[in-house]
């Protein structure tokens, strides 16, 4: 999705989280249609941005505003199980990495190479 936007208003953050630049996206949908996930959308034709614009499109930043001041997704706080956990992926002693080192983890879709930072536990091999 990154390298099809045409005015780079999707890019990849320092720390490895896609994100649209809502200011800068024209709204013409290649990051939609190569998304391999689906994870993409465009806003209503009703919901303005706080930039003005409509008919742009969004997907799930990891609460990027909250990561960044060293808060958890809201998913993962509202999670009333736990089920749902996030961390820094280069941190040893993150509860990430330790799950990573000692679970079976799968991917959605890698065959496609994309290298995605998402990791599911209990997915039966094949599902995916």
């Amino acid at each position: 999705c990154v390298t099809v936007c045409p005015v780079g208003a999707t890019y990849l953050t320092e720390d490895g989280v896609v994100l649209i630049d809502q200011q800068h996206c024209i709204g013409c949908g290649y990051c939609i249609q190569a998304c391999p996930y689906g994870a993409r959308f465009f806003l209503p034709d009703f919901a303005e941005t706080h930039f003005g614009q409509v008919r742009v499109v969004d997907k799930c930043t990891w609460c990027y505003h909250r990561i960044n001041k060293g808060l958890m997704p809201a998913c993962v706080e509202a999670c009333p199980v736990g089920a749902r956990v996030f961390g820094d992926l280069r941190d040893p002693a993150s509860p990430v990495a330790k799950i990573l080192a000692e679970k079976r983890v799968y991917v959605l879709k890698p065959d496609l190479g994309t290298k995605p930072k998402v990791y599911y536990i209990g997915f039966e091999k094949g599902v995916h």
